[in-house]
């Protein structure tokens, strides 16, 4: 008989497999500044006896790694497959993609993000005593949504301000 031992398949393989409990855990007391095992399956959620467990049977709580690596705000590349370059996929949407659902929701989302800044433009209005004016209300709702989305560059800034300097002022007696 002719047999041959298991090859090594590199699309199968991945740097995870190899990463053991233990290893996982000094890597995540890095990322957690925690000092011991027990503080980061605390961080993680979890008990000392949950960390017990993982150790024992050898496998790693995915789930709240993961989530605890995104509450976080650290690279799930990073640490995961450390100097590794990934990729990222890219996607191609189609009109028949773009249903009535996605449509809805990027409507509530509008409507969200329209909401929010009328309430953080509020108390300026107030503040400058310019409840009355639709003019400026419009004016700093659209500087409110377009620095929020991190669109305003400095030519728009300047313009916005040329355009607020050109606003009328209310006169004096409307501030009594």
């Amino acid at each position: 008989m002719d047999t041959e031992a298991p090859g090594f398949d590199p699309l199968s393989y991945t740097q995870v497999d190899d990463l053991s409990v233990t290893e996982c855990f000094e890597k995540l007391k890095l990322v957690s500044n925690k000092s011991t095992y027990k503080d980061v399956a605390i961080w993680l959620g979890k008990t000392q006896m949950d960390y017990n467990n993982w150790r024992r049977s050898g496998k790693l709580p995915w789930f709240e790694i993961i989530r605890a690596l995104l509450r976080e705000g650290i690279s799930l590349d990073w640490f995961f497959a450390p100097g590794q370059d990934l990729s990222k996929p890219q996607y191609v949407y189609s009109s028949a993609d773009y249903t009535k659902a996605s449509v809805r929701e990027h409507e509530q989302w509008q409507r969200f993000n329209f909401l929010n800044a009328h309430r953080r433009v509020r108390p300026l209005l107030e503040k400058y005593q310019l409840e009355s004016s639709r003019k400026a209300e419009a004016f700093l709702l659209e500087c409110y949504l377009l620095s929020k989305d991190n669109f305003l560059n400095k030519e728009q800034a300047v313009e916005l301000i040329a355009r607020a300097l050109a606003m009328d002022p209310p006169k004096t007696e409307e501030l009594r």
